[in-house]
């Protein structure tokens, strides 16, 4: 089969050198990629491409191809691409994506926020800044009602400070928004230790971290 599987984190910039994102680095993708591309097909999305090449780790003993992003619409353009043109079976969609972008960096004078100019390096002069958040698009709700992917689709979920009860209930909710056939989910705080593969009969299996990669050849066979 041809799989697509993306890992890291995206980066949202504040300026040329400053850029706001998550504590993800791409391990659990990479370590999917590496266990998938014994018997399969393999392209690697990642932020960390050097774990993926790394000599002594995932380097030349294997054949998947890696690309590379860092901001999230290089992730968005790029997964656009490889999807519509790919002919993929099975997406495994596990990076770390940005909820939210920049859109502006103020400071504030007599009580009034005025634009910083960002398209450099901000001085460290200022006293406050006060950054502008706004709210990225959901790109795993794309892949198949924009970019027509019919295959296999595998979403990834992360929550913190969640019961198991609760976090199944709204990985279900998440599975179906994005019309996945199988969602993973898991809570920060346990993270390395288990996570729930959830089916699209909403069957709940739980694996071990180290077992993750080899559950999901499994259910993608």
């Amino acid at each position: 089969m041809k799989i697509l599987v993306t890992a890291g984190s995206t980066q949202s910039p504040i300026d040329q050198v400053r850029v706001i994102t998550n504590i993800f680095r791409g391990r659990t993708g990479t370590e999917i990629a590496k266990k998938l591309d014994a018997k399969h097909e393999v392209t690697l999305i990642t932020s960390n491409p050097r774990m993926a090449e790394s000599p002594g780790g995932y380097g030349s003993n294997y054949k998947y191809r890696v690309l590379s992003f860092k901001t999230f619409d290089q992730l968005a353009d790029l997964m656009e691409q490889e999807i519509c043109t790919g002919q993929y079976d099975v997406i495994i969609h596990s990076a770390a994506v940005s909820d939210y972008r920049v859109e502006g960096v103020f400071t504030q004078e007599d009580g009034q926020l005025q634009v910083v100019v960002a398209d450099s390096k901000i001085p460290s002069s200022h006293s406050e800044l006060f950054l502008r958040l706004t709210p990225t698009f959901k790109i795993v709700d794309k892949i198949r009602s924009e970019w027509g992917f019919e295959g296999t689709l595998i979403k990834f979920k992360l929550q913190v400070n969640m019961t198991e009860t609760d976090l199944i209930k709204r990985a279900m909710n998440s599975r179906l928004a994005s019309e996945a056939d199988y969602i993973v989910a898991n809570c920060l705080e346990w993270s390395k230790e288990y996570a729930l593969i959830i089916d699209s009969h909403d069957v709940v299996e739980r694996v071990s971290r180290l077992n993750l990669p080899k559950a999901l050849e499994r259910v993608i066979s």
